[in-house]
């Protein structure tokens, strides 16, 4: 397929599922998608940097890569410093360094690591905090804060997408505590009939997140949960997976399958990355650009507001592993 065109969401991953009536079933995107040092193993290609480096190299200004002060030499595992580096061969100039802790201000000045204060025309932001005057002056802001008010919180999400041609969404709902699960399972027992998945509406890495059968008690919690229909993925070989896909710039980039004798598959809690099924990459492609689509418009909505919304969404706890909703 051709690239759509893509105003905001422009570094995506997507989650994905195939359930088993054989339908994509998307599970959550990403605010700022990471696993690109296994695409480029797997995949063999670097199009991901590429392709958002030419949506930089478009903009009038200079390139700018957000950066923390005490993040690591480049040649370390994948982070912001891993991902600058690979963009950097495709920038049309050097990109200058900004350190978070320099540009927590509302202004639309960077202030870089010599010091220099400029007005860049492009950044790439990780999933570091950056004040909204940054992308509504006009700068381009590679994972910006409207992309985060629209993908964060994963009902909101699923919301955003429900309704689509070519995937579906699973049942869920907003709960509270374990009473207020025990209390669905029993009111939507033909939803849960597979079981369920329990998890933080923000969060990632897979914390917190249980994977259960229909009878398995809830965790116990309190604040705000996703209770969704399970789909079951496991493959003839017994494991369990989930397909990660990436559209970088509005172009379809294939994925990766992560895999596990655990229902968790999530990479940060054990999951193997391997080359996701060339039969299910086509079958995801159409999914994929009509969520980037989606998520895009809404995201622009929220950037055309008067106001930026004052949203918990945009912030960072750099000490935990995911925020709470305001």
């Amino acid at each position: 397929m051709a690239a759509i065109p893509v105003k905001h969401y422009l570094w995506t991953g997507l989650d994905f599922l195939i359930d088993g009536d054989g339908a994509p079933v998307f599970i959550e995107a990403n605010r700022a998608s990471h696993m690109l040092g296994e695409y480029m193993h797997f995949l063999g290609n670097e199009r991901p940097f590429e392709l958002v480096a030419k949506v930089m190299n478009r903009q009038a200004g200079p390139p700018c890569l957000l950066w923390r002060r005490d993040d690591p030499l480049p040649d370390a595992d994948e982070d912001a410093v891993f991902i600058g580096r690979h963009l950097s061969k495709y920038l049309r100039e050097p990109p200058l360094i900004a350190d978070v802790e320099d540009n927590q201000q509302p202004r639309e000045e960077l202030v870089a690591r010599d010091g220099r204060r400029v007005r860049p025309g492009s950044i790439f932001r990780w999933w570091y905090g950056l004040p909204w005057t940054f992308e509504r002056s006009g700068i381009t802001v590679i994972n910006p804060n409207c992309v985060w008010v629209t993908a964060r919180d994963k009902l909101n999400c699923s919301q955003t997408v429900t309704g689509a041609r070519s995937f579906r969404v699973p049942a869920s709902f907003a709960v509270e505590n374990a009473a207020e699960v025990r209390r669905l399972l029993n009111e939507h027992a033909h939803v849960f009939r597979n079981g369920y998945v329990l998890k933080p509406r923000v969060g990632w890495g897979g914390h917190g997140v249980q994977v259960a059968d229909r009878n398995d008690e809830p965790r116990d919690f309190n604040g705000p949960r996703l209770l969704s229909e399970r789909i079951d993925s496991r493959r003839i070989d017994g494991q369990f997976w989930e397909a990660r896909v990436f559209v970088m710039a509005g172009v379809y980039l294939g994925g990766l399958c992560h895999s596990s004798r655990s229902p968790l598959t999530n990479y940060w809690q054990g999951g193997t990355a391997g080359p996701l099924d060339a039969g299910i990459s086509s079958l995801l492609e159409p999914a994929a650009l009509e969520a980037v689509q989606l998520l895009d418009v809404a995201a622009e909505k929220i950037h055309s507001l008067p106001e930026p919304p004052d949203s918990r969404l945009t912030t960072v706890d750099y000490e935990g592993i995911g925020m709470k909703l305001k």
